[in-house]
């Protein structure tokens, strides 16, 4: 069997069980006319070759059990999406709960729409004539009546990221219930969404990932580095360092989120757009001038400039500010409302994050509703999107991008 494929499926089962996002599923890829396939009551921290069985359909049927109904499905999962590289069956507590109500996951957030698709939909039975059916039409995600879910991905990285998403959203309907629920976001904003990522945003690191996960070279444009001073250096490589922590501590997912650090009066630095933090090296940030918008460097800078360049040019005393799609941050942006903040974490917070309206990611609509919302406050969320945080240094930021994240969680504890 390919080594490297072993090497993929070990690694992406270890971090999916890490997190409790598979716990007695199933993991998946393509390979020639079929799939390799995790075998039934392995350990996904170490799984080894004799843990995987290559299924197609020739000898599938000579399966039994639950072991066949899940290779039949994850088969068929991915045989009826020509982009779909891999697939899982996934069973976090909280996707498992969800599913329990056999309705369908309406678009509650962006990335969700983005990665999971227009809506995510139940399967009537968990066979894969149903799957199949429940993931058509722009959905990488179908739930499986009280089993959890099916998510399909051009990347095993790409089916970590939507494990992820999909688990958020249905944890966000779950706590939000109690406050009040969630809002919706309209059809037609959730197609937008999700075409323009699949075309367009997540291009750049889905090549990045597929090269990874093939062993092939990626065939690279060469454009100059902006990072050039040892000063930029510096700042870049904090940057890169803040970004990677964020996704260590699930503040963002895949490529979402951006960081930007002023550099003086009319530059700053910016992560670019569509490349994840562990992938991402100092001299790609994309230096941005902050009036004009224009940017250099080798990558496009992040589609969200516009909102770090208003909130570093607003106050002298803000250097840094960071956009993330939090856990508990994104439960609150999704129910598109204020937060009165605990006692606890007002000398950090304030007494209120507000919530800006909701607008389409990157577009100067968007831009007015923060800069609108955000008033005196550190932080604001924004509307089916995530949070919005500025703070005087790059640590300071972080320090309340984690306090903001600890007080949604135990505002939602109440």
């Amino acid at each position: 069997m390919n080594e490297l494929i072993v090497a993929n499926v070990n690694k992406y089962a270890n971090m999916l069980a890490e997190k409790k996002y598979l716990q007695s599923g199933y993991i998946a890829v393509r390979e020639e006319d079929g799939i390799v396939i995790t075998r039934p009551r392995i350990n996904y921290s170490d799984v080894k070759e004799e843990d995987l069985t290559f299924v197609n359909d020739k000898n599938i049927e000579t399966l039994e059990g639950n072991f066949r109904a899940a290779a039949v499905i994850l088969f068929c999962a991915i045989r009826q999406d020509k982009e779909a590289n891999a697939a899982a069956i996934v069973d976090s507590d909280s996707t498992v709960e969800f599913s329990k109500k056999r309705k369908t996951l309406m678009p509650i957030l962006d990335d969700m729409a983005q990665v999971c698709g227009v809506s995510i939909k139940c399967a009537q039975k968990n066979v894969a004539s149903d799957v199949v059916a429940a993931l058509s039409g722009q959905r990488n995600c179908c739930l499986l009546p009280e089993a959890g879910a099916v998510v399909t991905g051009r990347t095993l990285d790409e089916v970590f990221t939507a494990t992820l998403v999909l688990d958020k959203a249905c944890n966000a309907e779950i706590l939000a219930e109690k406050k009040g629920g969630t809002q919706h976001m309209s059809a037609v904003a959730a197609l937008l969404e999700h075409v323009v990522f699949k075309l367009k945003y997540s291009k750049t690191n889905q090549k990045q990932q597929k090269a990874a996960e093939s062993g092939e070279k990626e065939q690279k444009e060469e454009r100059a580095t902006a990072v050039v001073t040892d000063e930029e250096k510096k700042v870049a490589q904090d940057i890169k360092d803040a970004g990677v922590r964020l996704l260590e501590e699930n503040l963002v997912q895949g490529t979402w989120g951006n960081i930007a650090v002023k550099l003086d009066d009319q530059y700053m630095l910016a992560t670019p757009s569509g490349i994840d933090y562990v992938m991402l090296k100092p001299e790609q940030m994309a230096k941005v001038n902050m009036e004009t918008l224009e940017w250099t460097g080798t990558n496009k800078a992040t589609s969200e400039k516009g909102i770090h360049a208003i909130l570093l040019k607003g106050d002298k005393n803000i250097t840094a500010t960071i956009h993330t799609h939090p856990f508990y941050g994104c439960i609150l942006a999704a129910m598109g409302k204020a937060m009165p903040v605990p006692e606890k974490y007002q000398d950090v917070l304030g007494k209120e994050i507000p919530c800006a309206k909701a607008a389409l990611p990157g577009t100067s609509g968007l831009v007015k509703n923060v800069a609108a919302a955000i008033g005196d406050a550190p932080a604001c969320f924004m509307a089916h999107h995530g949070v919005m945080v500025r703070g005087k240094d790059l640590q300071d930021a972080l320090n309340i991008c984690r306090a903001l994240e600890e007080a949604c969680r135990d505002y939602l504890a109440e």
